[in-house]
């Protein structure tokens, strides 16, 4: 009976071991993607932050270019109305 016990171990081993490696590369591939997508994330927060800072300068240009605008709007009645 303990030949065969030890059989059993035996042919189980390479199967366990194999099992044991297919794990290791399950997880070394969810860690690589947890890192890509980390850097994805990063990459669309600088890109994020980037459109809000470009979206900021043109709120302001739009708002200098209004008031020149209505200035000249107002200026050209003045002359048109005299």
């Amino acid at each position: 009976m303990a030949t065969a016990n030890s059989q059993d171990q035996g042919g189980l081993e390479r199967p366990r071991e194999r099992l044991e490696q297919a794990v290791t590369r399950l997880e070394a591939a969810l860690e690589a993607q947890d890192l890509k997508s980390g850097e994805s994330d990063a990459a669309l927060a600088h890109t994020l932050s980037a459109a809000e800072a470009e979206n900021a300068e043109l709120k302001t240009l739009n708002r200098a270019v209004s008031g020149r605008l209505d200035s000249a709007i107002g200026r050209l009645k003045t002359i048109l109305e005299g």
